[in-house]
Formats: structure tokens, sequence, C-alpha cells
């Protein structure tokens, strides 16, 4: 199968792998019991903390693991939350984050919270000024996601946390969608806290990475816990985050040469789409990775299930919201008409995707648009 749905996640790396199975084998102890395999599996973990910590420029007592960065971005916002004084109720953020965010913020309004959305453009970019005039004194945080999963736009993120600075408003950022794939820096971005995902990298799936900037205050979502310090309950998957770890040393270590190759085939692409085929977004300041496609007059269910008949994976939208409309709310946000954003597909590329499988994609695309059935 062609496979161009690396948004949705990729394969494991051979190196991810074999890491699983010798972390498997030689630290199988529980991180938190006193003898020696549960030193020796707590000596792995650490490592992997700075690791990570290396990776993204922080302070290694700020990383955490979880079982996915959906449950990342759960914890991180509401430990953060429950670290700001009880008064502040109010959370900036978009309609273009994850579902795991957007799920979570609906969860929050139930709970007395309110949520202020700001809008963005057509290519998907906040308002700048309009994010300025709500931050305030009575903002509790600030959520915004890097790189968009559908269209792949990229939100000025340093300079939405710099703003909030002046307001002692911490910033969550989920970046999921940018780690090996961009020059990452959280040190730079200056949020207080960054989820990221080890299967959107070809590490195993079920390992979230979370980090926490050690000088924000935040506290326990669990009450009693003492794995992680408290940041989340249960035995941790020492191997599953080796894996991750591995993982992620060769993403950052491939990182420029992937980025370059993201831009050759988004070129490429661009260069050759059908007629009436348009491009989401604005490929300048976008992720190369993520292209949102729009089609001039087949709905994208449709051209997904043709694609798959030709053994070519596509998407209509990010995996975490298929059949809740997941390219809707983000193409609403942007002002695209609902009958527009039906016609929405997604490709998305990573370290193996090759020029000659886009071909073969635009070929599957030029052919169905032709069809007499479909006009």
């Amino acid at each position: 199968m062609i496979y161009l749905d690396s948004a949705a996640t990729v394969p494991m790396r051979k190196e991810a792998l074999a890491a699983y199975a010798e972390a498997a084998e030689k630290a199988y102890g529980n991180t938190h019991s006193l003898h020696d395999a549960g030193s020796d599996a707590a000596g792995y973990w650490d490592s992997c903390r700075q690791l990570w910590a290396s990776f993204l420029n922080v302070r290694p007592e700020g990383i955490y693991f979880t079982g996915n960065a959906s449950e990342g971005n759960q914890l991180a916002i509401r430990s953060l939350l429950k670290g700001r004084p009880p008064n502040k109720r109010t959370i900036i953020t978009t309609k273009l984050e994850h579902a795991s965010v957007l799920t979570t913020l609906h969860e929050l309004e139930k709970e007395d919270y309110q949520v202020e959305y700001v809008p963005v453009d057509r290519n998907g970019i906040i308002d700048i000024e309009i994010y300025k005039d709500l931050v305030d004194d009575q903002t509790a945080l600030v959520i915004l996601q890097l790189i968009n999963s559908e269209m792949g736009a990229m939100q000025p993120v340093a300079a939405c946390t710099a703003h909030a600075k002046k307001w002692a408003v911490p910033v969550h950022c989920d970046i999921v969608q940018g780690f090996g794939k961009i020059s990452m820096d959280i040190k730079a971005l200056d949020v207080a806290a960054a989820v990221c995902s080890a299967h959107k990298i070809g590490g195993p799936k079920g390992v979230g990475i979370v980090y926490i900037d050690p000088a924000v205050h935040w506290e326990s979502v669990y009450e009693g816990t003492t794995h992680q310090n408290g940041f989340r309950a249960g035995t941790v998957d020492v191997p599953g985050i080796v894996s991750a770890t591995i993982a992620a040393k060769h993403a950052v270590a491939e990182q420029q040469d992937s980025y370059r190759q993201a831009r050759q085939l988004q070129e490429f692409l661009i260069n050759h789409l059908p007629a009436g085929v348009a491009l989401t977004g604005d490929v300048e300041t976008k992720s190369p990775f993520i292209l949102g496609l729009i089609l001039p007059h087949v709905e994208g269910q449709w051209m997904m299930l043709q694609c798959n008949r030709e053994q070519i994976a596509i998407s209509t939208g990010t995996a975490c919201k298929i059949g809740s409309g997941e390219a809707m709310s983000a193409m609403g946000a942007m002002g695209v008409e609902t009958d527009v954003a039906r016609k929405f597909i997604r490709i998305s590329f990573c370290r193996l995707t090759t020029e000659k499988e886009l071909k073969e994609f635009l070929r599957v695309v030029d052919q169905t648009l032709k069809k007499p059935a479909l006009l």
C-alpha cells in the first residue's frame, strides 16, 4: 500500500523495535521497586528523561511519560489549571486544536470555566491582535497547538507566549505534528507545557511525552499518586519509553533532511495538482508534511474510499476525530463553507514517502475527478 497518512501514524523504526525488545528483556523491573531490578529500570527511565530534555532543550525534571499524547494533553491542561488561582476561570484557545484538547475544554466548561476561541484567518492562523485583547488578569491558561493536524497551519506560539507572560499566564502547546519534523526548541517557544507523541516519529503507540516547566506551579490530577511526581498514576512502561526515545533520537538526527524532502514533495504535488484541486493554508508558512486539499466536485470521503480501492492510504482529517466531522470544525473556523469542507482530503508525508508514490496518488485523483458519474 502507498501510505500517505503519516500525520495519523507512521511505521515503527527497526531501531525502535530492537530497543523495545532489549529493554523488555533487561529493564523488566518496576521503577518504584527498591531492589536491583527496580533500580535498573529506573536507570533506563532516568536516562530517557535526560535524552528527551536534550531533544527539547529543557530541564529533565520536567519530563513525564503518559499512555499517549491525548492523555498527555488532558493531564497537562488539568494539572496546570489545578495550580492556578481559583478565581482565574478563563481559557484562551482556538477551534483548530486536537480532539483531546477540545474534549477536555468541553468538560471544563461544565466545571464553570469560560473558554474563549481566538478567530483564525483563511490560512488557519490566529488573529494575534484579538488574542492579545483576550488575555488578561483573569486568564487561567492559554492552549495553542503548534501545527494544525488538518492542513499544517503553524501558529506564532513564541509571540503568543511572550504576550501571555505579561499577565503571568502559562501556555500549553501541543507539538505532536512538529517534533522530529521542524527544528524544535521549547526554551525558545517559552511555553509552560508541551506534549508530543512517539508513534508519529516511528516509535511505539502507547507513549506520550509531556514537558512541564519545573518553575511553573501545577498540582496532580490524581490524589495520592506517587509515580512520576504524581503527574500520572501507574507503573511506568520502561520498554515503550526506551523505544520512543530511540525513535526520537533518529528523528532529531534526520530532521533537516526530512524537512527538505517534505518541502520538495509538497512543491511537486502543488505543481501537478489536477485542475480544480486547491491547497489549503499558506504554502510559505505551513508545515510541508501535511497538505489539506479541497476537491472541485467530489466529497472527500468518496475520494478516500476510491484511493483505498487503489491501495493508497489518505484521510479526511485527524484520525482521533474520524466520524465526528474532523475537518468540518477546522474548515468552519477558517470560514470555509460546509459544502466545500465536505470535499476536503488530507495527505501527509514521512521520511519514507517518495515522488513516485505521489505520482500514483495524483493519477488516481485525476481519473476519479474525470469520471462522468461524478460530474
